[in-house]
């Protein structure tokens, strides 16, 4: 049996794949999404793993455009008719189903977990996302309905006694476009927020409330849950001074045995993330899930279909890859 790594080129992700599947003898290697759609036909006794394109591209605009290019090549997939002992580890339409939020979110409700509560699918202006605020008294994170990672994500807050607005983004204006950086800029002009605010909203975006996070050491924290069927093979902590997270802006990964949860809080933790695994589908996935403060009560953030790459373990034990080759094995080719 053959392993195929797909993405548009390689990176670290492919190459510690491959790393792990030949340390166990397998058969791996790496193709491109072009020579997968041009030959899958062809293959015989072939698992795929999907893998996202890498982009260098910070110009958000042109950044969404590729996105969603990813999206309807992910659509042609799934319509592929592949032949008898040819297996996607995670099926197209399962990462499409992962990589839509408000889709992501009713998947979530029918299993009945928790998440971070959903205030509107529909905003268009900066002043209908004002309203919302006003009328909720919190603040809240806007986000590209489709997609994951930082990219035009906002954390918006309005403060009532001071009729003041501040906003945490990756985003910023760079001449005529808005364009995505790896780090974390504060805007307290409304004027600002409100043109990058409706910048997102123009691609399709979300706005879930803004959860209080638990903390560590004086840091908002929250988790990558990294599922594999029925298993938990790794969690990161996501340490941040502010209310973004995502590691690739110079925050904090710690390890899981830091934290000083509950037994209970640990086994609710695992069996929720496993469960919204299971319910989009997929076999593997990274669930990002936050601790509201003072509660001991996991909330899932969001669901990534792909979303198993923690240089935390892949620098160390490659566990999470060597652990997805050996189900690989067992689902698709008997027990090792």
């Amino acid at each position: 049996m053959k392993i195929c790594v797909v993405s548009n080129s390689t990176s670290k992700r492919t190459d510690y794949f491959i790393k792990a599947g030949r340390s166990l003898g397998a058969d791996t290697c790496f193709v491109t999404y072009d020579e997968l759609m041009a030959t899958l036909p062809e293959y015989r006794d072939t698992v795929v793993k999907l893998e996202p394109p890498v982009f260098q591209e910070t110009d958000f605009r042109k950044y969404n455009s590729l996105c969603r290019d990813y999206r309807e090549m992910l659509r042609r997939l799934a319509a592929v008719d592949r032949p008898e002992g040819v297996h996607i580890l995670n099926e197209p339409s399962a990462i499409l189903c992962a990589l839509d939020k408000v889709r992501t979110q009713q998947k979530l409700a029918g299993a009945s977990l928790k998440t971070t509560p959903l205030l509107s699918a529909a905003l268009r202006t900066f002043d209908e996302l004002a309203e919302l605020l006003y009328r909720q008294k919190r603040g809240g994170f806007l986000k590209p309905r489709y997609g994951s990672g930082a990219g035009g994500v906002m954390a918006v807050r309005y403060n009532h006694r001071r009729d003041e607005w501040v906003a945490y983004t990756t985003m910023r204006w760079a001449g005529d476009h808005a364009c995505n950086e790896k780090r974390i800029c504060r805007l307290t002009n409304r004027k600002e927020i409100a043109v990058l605010a409706e910048e997102v909203m123009r691609c399709g975006a979300v706005l879930e409330e803004w959860m209080v996070k638990e903390k560590l050491e004086g840091e908002n924290y929250d988790l990558r849950v990294v599922c594999r069927e029925d298993e938990v093979d790794y969690v990161v902590v996501r340490c941040s001074k502010g209310a973004i997270t995502n590691l690739h802006l110079n925050n904090k990964a710690r390890l899981f045995g830091e934290l000083s949860l509950a037994p209970s809080v640990r086994e609710e933790l695992f069996c929720r993330s496993i469960a919204a695994t299971r319910a989009l589908g997929l076999r593997y996935a990274g669930i990002d899930v936050l601790i509201a403060r003072n509660t001991d009560t996991p909330y899932i953030i969001e669901v990534n279909g792909q979303g198993d790459h923690i240089y935390q373990d892949m620098f160390t034990e490659n566990k999470i890859y060597t652990n997805q080759i050996r189900t690989i094995e067992s689902l698709f080719n008997g027990n090792r």
